[in-house]
């Protein structure tokens, strides 16, 4: 499982997620393209939002399964299992594995600026 989203692709997830927090867990690439178009920031081409669907299917973030001719997603984690996963990575890489220091640094930061990172 790799770990390293880009933008599109935590949107991408971020919307799935929110489907599936419904139990809604038969999602197209249509279905996120209308989720995310209904942000100017988020809009992006349908073919777009295929290939990067695709992208996250072979880095087993997604997984991909056809039902009659049509394509449907759903993530391979949880939001929670995926944050889990980062916080261990920027442990590991920053902190030399050490969670303390990690959480201290957290614990420093005020509430306003771990809204606008």
């Amino acid at each position: 499982m790799q770990q390293r989203h880009g933008s599109l692709e935590s949107s991408i997830l971020n919307a799935l997620w929110g489907l599936e927090d419904k139990n809604i867990y038969t999602n197209s690439v249509k279905d996120i393209y209308e989720i995310l178009a209904k942000n100017p920031d988020e809009k992006r081409a349908y073919t777009t939002l295929k290939t990067v669907m695709d992208r996250l299917v072979e880095k087993k973030v997604l997984l991909r399964y056809k039902q009659d001719k049509k394509f449907y997603y759903r993530t391979a984690y949880s939001k929670s299992e995926i944050i889990e996963k980062s916080l261990k990575i920027i442990a590991e890489r920053y902190c030399k594995g050490d969670y303390s220091e990690l959480i201290n640094i957290l614990n420093t930061m005020t509430e306003h600026e771990l809204i606008l990172h």
